[in-house]
């Protein structure tokens, strides 16, 4: 999930922010009738940070972004963590970048996002 150009351009601006509101706007461009890829990748590493903040981070989680993590809230809100979970499950059912992923080998995909999923709940 940290590879993607999109992802990790958010991601170094989240670095740089102290926006409380980053996360719930990264989280929003899924909820949008159509989920453009560049929106899902967004949506799915703004919802690695929430798993983070919830003591949850992925593996590979940058450094920047943990740094960053060090210096939030204690812990995000149920509803942001909500918001995250259904965040997720919407680019995994139904968006271009899921579209994507199935036109090569989905199942690392899928199993990173079921984690993710597993991760927030």
């Amino acid at each position: 999930m940290f590879d993607n150009d999109d992802a990790v351009d958010w991601l170094a601006d989240l670095a740089g922010s102290k926006d409380p509101n980053a996360l719930d706007a990264a989280l929003s461009g899924a909820a949008a009738e159509s989920v453009e890829a560049p929106a899902a990748s967004v949506a799915l590493a703004a919802a690695e940070v929430v798993a983070a903040l919830n003591n949850h981070p992925a593996a590979d989680l940058p450094g920047e972004i943990e740094d960053w993590i060090a210096g939030a809230s204690p812990l995000p809100s149920p509803e942001l963590t909500g918001r995250a979970h259904a965040a997720v499950e919407r680019v995994r059912t139904d968006s271009e970048l899921r579209e994507l992923w199935e036109e090569t080998d989905p199942t690392e995909w899928f199993a990173h996002v079921n984690d993710l999923l597993r991760r927030l709940a």
